[in-house]
C-alpha cells in the first residue's frame, strides 16, 4: 500500500492600493468572493479557505498542475474590478476607471506540508479577530470559517479562548514589508 500524496496549495494574498480599505462595505466583500467562485469553476481550484477584510483578502487554493497561480489571481483581480465598475454609479464611472484598486503585488506562499496548511487555515480564520472585524472568528461572515464548521471540520467554538498557535509565526510571514512599493 502506498502512501497518500500531500498536494500543494497556495496562500495568497491580496492587498488593495496603498492598504485604503476600499472592501470596507459588506457588499464589495461579498462581489470578490462571487468572483473567487467564478474563478474557482473557471480554473478547477480545490479551495480550503479564504478571507475577504476591508484592505486585503487571503486565499489557500490548490490548482491543476497546468494552471498557474499568478493566471488565477489575474482572472480573479480582473473579474472583480470589472463587476465593481459597472456597479458604480455612471456619473463615477470616470473616477472608478481612473483610480487603482489594487497593490501590483500579490504575495504567494507555498502549504507543503498539512501543518503548513493548518496554519494558513487557522490563521486565515483568525484573522477578521486579528484586525478587530469580529469578536468571535464563527461570526465573521466573509470567511470559509462558517462553512467549514458546518461542515464539521471546525468547532462553532474554535479560537474563543485565544488565538492557535501557529498565528504569530504566520502573521510574521505576511506583514508587508515597509519598503514595498
Amino acid at each position: 500500500m502506498s502512501a497518500s500524496r500531500f498536494t500543494p496549495y497556495q496562500f495568497v494574498t491580496l492587498r488593495t492600493h496603498e492598504r485604503a480599505p476600499l472592501l470596507a462595505k459588506g457588499p464589495l466583500k461579498q462581489l470578490l468572493l462571487d468572483c473567487f467562485t467564478d474563478t474557482k469553476k473557471r480554473f478547477k481550484l480545490t479551495v480550503a479557505g479564504y478571507v475577504v477584510l476591508d484592505d486585503h483578502a487571503h486565499f489557500l487554493f490548490n490548482a491543476p498542475a497546468e494552471q498557474e497561480s499568478s493566471a488565477v489571481m489575474n482572472d480573479l483581480r480582473g473579474g472583480f474590478l470589472r463587476a465593481w465598475r459597472k456597479s458604480v454609479p455612471l456619473v463615477q464611472r470616470d473616477l472608478a476607471n481612473s483610480i487603482p484598486f489594487w497593490e501590483h503585488g500579490i504575495e504567494y506562499r507555498g502549504a507543503h506540508t498539512t501543518d503548513e496548511l493548518r496554519a494558513y487555515l487557522d490563521f486565515i480564520h483568525y484573522d477578521p479577530v486579528r484586525h478587530g472585524l469580529a469578536a468571535r472568528a464563527a461570526d465573521y461572515p466573509w470567511s470559509s470559517l462558517p462553512t467549514r464548521i458546518v461542515q464539521g471540520h471546525y468547532l462553532d467554538t474554535w479560537a474563543e479562548l485565544g488565538p492557535p498557535a501557529a498565528i504569530s509565526r504566520v502573521a510574521r510571514e505576511c506583514e508587508p514589508h515597509k519598503d514595498r512599493t
